[in-house]
This record gives structure tokens, C-alpha cells and sequence, in this order.
């Protein structure tokens, strides 16, 4: 079974069909096919929260007359664009394989002048979706 990791975090991922897609997808050890972002910190809301108390102290201090720092600026550059990325349910990703497997070895089937597409359920033409019959290899 090839296996390989994921480009976005470091699950170890592996080949395996979906068969209600009729598709194959990359899926984790836990046999998941989504995973964490890991440049969330764990408790994100938790984050969100730190970074509002941060900009209201900063903004209680402004409208006393002292100028906001970059600091406060960065806060809120932060807490904009984590409120966002939570609010859209951006805390997770699909996995995607670092490395492709190799390519299938044997014929191709071709319809429609396309080569057919290797399903878990079989070969399937590209451009009707019809099922295709797998060539028979004759040993020699």
C-alpha cells in the first residue's frame, strides 16, 4: 500500500475508496479524510478572546490621547483575520497527498478517445461515464 504524508500537516495519509463517490480518496490513520490546520493554536476561541481584551485595552487608551503601536495594530490585523477564518469554519483542511502514487502499470483502456478513468467500481470513460470493460492482458 503506498503511503505518503500530507502536504498541509504531518498525518501520514493512504489510498482508499469511497464507495458511495465511486471515487478515491486520501485518508489519515485515523482513517479520516480532514485534518487540523496546525498553525491554529489549540484553543482557538480561547485566542479570539485574548486578542478582543488586547484591542479593547489598546482602544480604551486611544481615546485618551495615546497613540495606538504597531502592536495593537498587529492585534488587530490578527483577531480580523481569525474571527474570519472561524467564522467560515477555515479551521481544517482537506488532505492532500505530499507525493503521487505511481502511475498504474498496466493498459489503458481508451473510449471516446479519452483513456478511461480507474474508479474503485472500475474503469469508467471520461466523457459519457459509461462502464468500460478492463483489457484482458494474454500472457505470452
Amino acid at each position: 500500500m503506498f503511503t505518503t504524508g500530507c502536504r498541509f500537516c504531518p498525518a501520514q495519509l493512504h489510498q482508499a475508496a469511497n464507495e458511495r463517490l465511486d471515487e478515491w480518496v486520501w485518508l489519515d490513520e485515523a482513517g479520516s479524510p480532514v485534518g487540523d490546520d496546525p498553525d491554529l493554536p489549540p484553543d482557538p476561541y480561547g485566542h479570539l478572546a485574548d486578542l478582543a481584551g488586547m484591542c479593547e485595552r489598546a482602544h480604551r487608551q486611544s481615546r485618551r490621547g495615546a497613540e495606538p503601536t504597531w502592536l495593537y495594530h498587529a492585534a488587530v490585523r490578527e483577531y480580523s483575520s481569525l474571527k474570519v477564518r472561524l467564522e467560515f469554519g477555515g479551521t481544517f483542511h482537506t488532505h492532500r497527498p505530499l507525493h503521487l502514487p505511481p502511475p498504474y502499470p498496466g493498459p489503458v483502456p481508451e473510449h471516446c478517445g479519452w483513456p478511461a478513468w480507474l474508479r474503485p467500481s472500475g474503469w469508467q470513460c471520461r466523457q459519457c461515464h459509461i462502464k468500460i470493460a478492463a483489457p484482458v492482458e494474454v500472457a505470452s
